[in-house]
């Protein structure tokens, strides 16, 4: 199964480190991300590593497994999207990268966002879990 992740998961997943790691890495999903969630990342590390309790060695360590586990697709490869992604999102462009990502490549957004989920993209753990879980 591909399926885009967004950074609120990506982040969560290091935060929670609950059963939601098990899904993570599961060889039947296969994830993607636009290359600027490794930007977010690390822009975010300090605040991620408070929540998570995670020592900076553990942390790192983690992070570059799940960072394995994610296909970074550059901006060239998804950038004739974006037209339409802005359209689709009209005033919420922070998702645009996420969004034309998932138009190139027909995939759902993992993601916890209202927003995102009114305009059909998104897909939960749940869903994802069962589709995973029940092939």
């Amino acid at each position: 199964m591909e399926t885009i992740v967004d950074a609120n998961v990506f982040f969560r997943t290091l935060i929670s480190q609950g059963s939601i790691i098990l899904l993570f890495f599961d060889a039947r999903l296969h994830l993607f991300a636009p290359e600027k969630l490794k930007q977010e990342f690390l822009n975010n590390k300090e605040e991620i590593m408070a929540k998570s309790e995670l020592s900076e060695a553990e942390f790192d360590e983690l992070a570059a497994l799940l960072f394995e586990r994610i296909t970074f697709v550059l901006l060239d490869e998804y950038k004739a999207f974006l037209p339409e992604a802005r359209r689709l999102l009209g005033n919420h462009l922070k998702d645009e990268d996420f969004i034309a990502l998932c138009l190139l490549k027909k995939a759902k957004l993992w993601t916890y966002e209202k927003r995102l989920w009114e305009l059909g993209f998104g897909i939960s753990t749940k869903e994802i879990a069962i589709q995973i879980y029940n092939s």
